[in-house]
């Protein structure tokens, strides 16, 4: 739900989309959101590696500042999952460009190494 984003990170969320539309890649948005319990259970299935989250309520809106999202395989054949959740597929690199370019956090880097190419936070500007 889109909704469910602060204020400051909605307008760039909607920019995001838009130019992954001009750029012709198609996504579905996984997560905004997240209360604590579906955070713990995140981390439990290892998709989240923390209790400190941004899709997590956080002030002063008590909304969030991430999003997740997957892109859809392209001329896949009914029957397959059409998401493409393999991070080595170079539309991953596309769609974290872009990301970058509006100043959102892509991903997060684990004893470094770049992973949940999905996940993208709001940043301030100081």
């Amino acid at each position: 739900d889109l909704n469910e984003l602060d204020s400051r990170m909605r307008p760039i969320v909607f920019e995001f989309l838009a130019r992954l539309t001009e750029a012709k890649i198609p996504v579905l948005i996984v997560t905004t959101s997240r209360t604590l319990e579906e955070q713990a259970a995140a981390v439990a299935r290892g998709v989240s590696w923390t209790m400190k989250s941004k899709h997590l309520p956080q002030p002063p809106e008590n909304r969030s500042l991430a999003i997740d999202i997957v892109p859809y395989s392209t001329y896949q054949i009914a029957g397959e999952d059409k998401l493409q959740w393999n991070e080595s597929d170079p539309v991953w690199q596309q769609i974290g460009a872009i990301g970058r370019k509006l100043n959102l956090k892509w991903g997060v880097t684990i004893n470094g190494v770049h992973k949940d190419l999905g996940h993208f936070e709001y940043v301030p500007l100081f």
